[in-house]
């Protein structure tokens, strides 16, 4: 209880110091605009709204993604700071408050957030000096320098909040939501500029010729998230049917899944390795639709024969997902988990760092949901049991460091059996949604 007081305390605090510094950064950018443009003014403001209404949410991680980037950095380049932090408070205001209806707790964040990204952005560009002149390309130097400080300001002012919030890690919340983003702001700054060239040569009609192709890019990307979603649908669907063939190890798969992406988490790692090891535990048991049942649900000990036939499973798992495209990165991570550091493991026998981390994460969350499941030949083993298993196989049956995580996380009271087989998915409970990419 204490914990999560001092949790409490350090959220409200981050949350009430970064919604002064903003209004602050707002009263003060506000009180330096350059007179005369009101009309670039009222027109950005417009485009960041256009560009807001179609927001993509991400399926993880709380946020959303926000096509209005490349306008604030032309808006920066055109305008400097002053304009564009005010275009931003308004906008937000506008699309959030009005458009939206977001609580008045994020609202009151998103505005300083993005009021400070624009205005810090800005500020990068500026104290290049000659260089911001668009008369050369070397404008694209402070460009970049302005880009790269926008999308860290604001990611990690997010990632940051998030991990108060849920007693996260900053560092592992950012890598799992937004470090993939880094590349969309790369794509984002020759749009970026090409937008401030043509506004500033040819004129406000040209803005028209951005409008289309903001569209089109947010449909595109909006398949692609689709079509993740249907590669997770598939997968479930795929490990409902494996786990319905067998009573006793009913939602088995589910529980490794998340069992494993808990010590993925824990140990920081990328999107990219949580979505494979996501699907390799869902999937880490296909090869079982191989072995007959009475093989499966014997009560009785398997003849050699009978445990070759079982030994058999990962590689036939491992050679039924490489069918699959997107599933070919889970391939090695299920036909290896079954593997032991000190190389009794099966199907091949490998040693400590022949074996991929994900595989070692697989066989150790795939034991302890063994050791703590019913099973035909015994029932479920008392925890205290388990944790003593665990300890006296640590470093040869199971990898030392996630054993290690695993016993922590559990005495720190964040590794609680899951007793529920519903196909829900645990994702961080963020509070603040807007993240400007």
């Amino acid at each position: 209880m204490e914990e999560q007081n001092k949790t409490g305390f350090g959220f409200k605090a981050y949350y009430a110091l970064y919604v002064i510094a903003g209004f602050l950064c707002l009263a003060w950018f506000a009180g330096n605009l350059p007179g005369g443009q009101w009309r670039d003014i009222t027109l950005f403001i417009i485009l960041i709204i256009i560009a807001d209404s179609v927001q993509i949410s991400l399926p993880r991680g709380g946020a959303s993604i926000y096509a209005s980037s490349p306008i604030d950095l032309a808006g920066i380049i055109l305008f400097g700071p002053a304009v564009m932090a005010v275009c931003e408070a308004v906008s937000t205001l506008i699309t959030e408050g009005i458009f939206q209806r977001r609580p008045i707790i994020k609202l009151l964040f998103n505005i300083p957030l993005l009021v400070m990204t624009v205005g810090l952005s800005g500020l990068v560009y500026e104290s290049f000096g000659s260089l911001t002149s668009t008369d050369s390309p070397l404008f694209l130097v402070p460009l970049f320098a302005a880009g790269m400080v926008y999308y860290l300001f604001n990611t990690w002012s997010v990632s940051i909040i998030i991990a108060l919030r849920n007693s996260k890690n900053p560092m592992h919340v950012w890598k799992q939501n937004y470090m993939w983003n880094f590349f969309h702001i790369l794509a984002f700054l020759p749009i970026g500029a090409v937008v401030a060239l043509l506004y500033k040569n040819s004129g406000v009609w040209t803005i028209a010729l951005f409008i289309i192709p903001l569209f089109l890019a947010r449909y595109s990307f909006q398949l692609y998230l689709d079509m993740r979603e249907t590669h997770i649908n598939t997968v479930a669907a795929l490990t409902s049917a494996i786990d319905a063939s067998d009573p006793f190890t009913h939602g088995h798969s589910f529980r490794v899944s998340r069992y494993a992406m808990r010590i993925a988490r824990e140990m920081g790692m990328s999107s990219k390795d949580l979505e494979t090891l996501e699907y390799a535990s869902l999937l880490h048991d296909i090869g079982k639709i191989a072995i007959q049942n009475d093989v499966l649900l014997k009560v009785g000990p398997l003849t050699e024969e009978e445990w070759a036939s079982l030994r058999s499973h990962p590689d036939i798992g491992a050679d039924i997902v490489e069918q699959l495209k997107f599933l070919k990165v889970a391939v090695e991570v299920i036909r290896c988990h079954h593997e032991r550091p000190d190389g009794t493991g099966y199907p091949r026998g490998l040693k400590e760092d022949e074996i991929p981390l994900l595989a070692h994460i697989l066989n150790v969350v795939d034991a302890f949901d063994a050791m703590t499941s019913d099973r035909p030949y015994r029932k479920s083993l008392p925890i205290e049991r388990v944790l003593d298993e665990l300890r006296r196989y640590r470093g040869t049956q199971f990898h030392s460091k996630v054993t290690d995580i695993l016993l922590d996380m559990y005495f720190r009271g964040d590794f609680t059996l899951i007793v529920e087989t519903d196909a829900t998915t645990e994702i961080y409970d963020s509070l603040v949604e807007h993240v400007q990419i």
